[in-house]
């Protein structure tokens, strides 16, 4: 298993454990803040980073979704794991699902949290910058 498939499994326990326990009752704002605190942990090395980047996705996406009840949403899972994926600085990745927008706050945030990044993860998250367009 793979990282991404190792935190696509574990948002699918995050979601089945909220529901376990709080009686089978789905709680679409407590459960994605889980998700987002999970993304957070997952990257725990990026710091500020992370939370910045699972904030802007909570923030975002999830709470300003018109069908908040079901979130999170099949999109918004894969908007989740394209963001993993540009943690991971996995330049083969499908991030089609991450608009002009999605780049150019992750590009702000990476910029904010420069000097706390290690050079080679700062390198790669800026060449995924780059090849997405997000570099002026």
């Amino acid at each position: 298993m793979n990282s991404i498939d190792k935190f696509l499994s574990d948002i699918q326990k995050t979601l089945k454990y909220d529901r376990a326990n709080n009686g089978g009752h789905h709680d679409a704002k407590r459960a994605c803040t889980q998700i987002a605190k999970l993304f957070s942990n997952n990257n725990r090395h990026l710091g500020a980073l992370a939370v910045s980047i699972s904030d802007y996705w909570l923030n975002t996406y999830v709470l300003q979704s018109a069908d908040l009840p079901n979130e999170p949403s099949e999109q918004n899972i894969e908007r989740i794991k394209a963001f993993q994926n540009f943690c991971d600085a996995d330049s083969d990745a499908d991030f089609s699902i991450l608009t002009a927008d999605d780049w150019e706050n992750l590009r702000d945030f990476v910029d904010d949290e420069a000097e706390t990044l290690d050079l080679d993860s700062l390198q790669n998250m800026m060449g995924l910058i780059l090849a997405n367009g997000a570099l002026s």
